[in-house]
């Protein structure tokens, strides 16, 4: 007697997992399908989202290398504007006003007035 009340018991608890899984299975394909309607807005803002995103990766990069450009455009002005003043600052002897009040050299602005 004892063995075929296992053999029910078992029987028994097999179809409570078949009911149980059937009736999960069911309950999902229905959660899906009421999903379903809110995800592809959200989905499309999504992509929206990506797409804005990297625009602004790309610009961010452009803008990267526009700033290098103008940084060694900078640097290299700056080299040449150096140089040349140095150049003119060796060439040229220092102007005292008594000098130029006694005539001794001529009058040049910018050898008396320098930044």
């Amino acid at each position: 007697m004892s063995i075929f009340l296992a053999v029910v018991a078992f029987f028994m608890a097999f179809g409570a997992l078949w009911f149980t899984s059937e009736i999960a299975r069911r309950m999902d394909t229905s959660a899906r399908a009421a999903g379903q309607p809110h995800m592809g807005p959200m989905q499309e803002s999504l992509r929206r989202a990506e797409r804005q995103i990297r625009d602004l990766a790309l610009a961010l990069e452009s803008a990267e290398r526009k700033i290098q450009l103008l940084d060694a455009r900078n640097t290299l002005n700056q080299n040449e504007f150096l140089n040349a003043r140095a150049e003119t600052d060796r060439s040229s002897s220092k102007v005292s006003t008594l000098d130029i009040l006694r005539g001794a050299q001529r009058f040049y602005p910018s050898d008396t007035y320098k930044n």
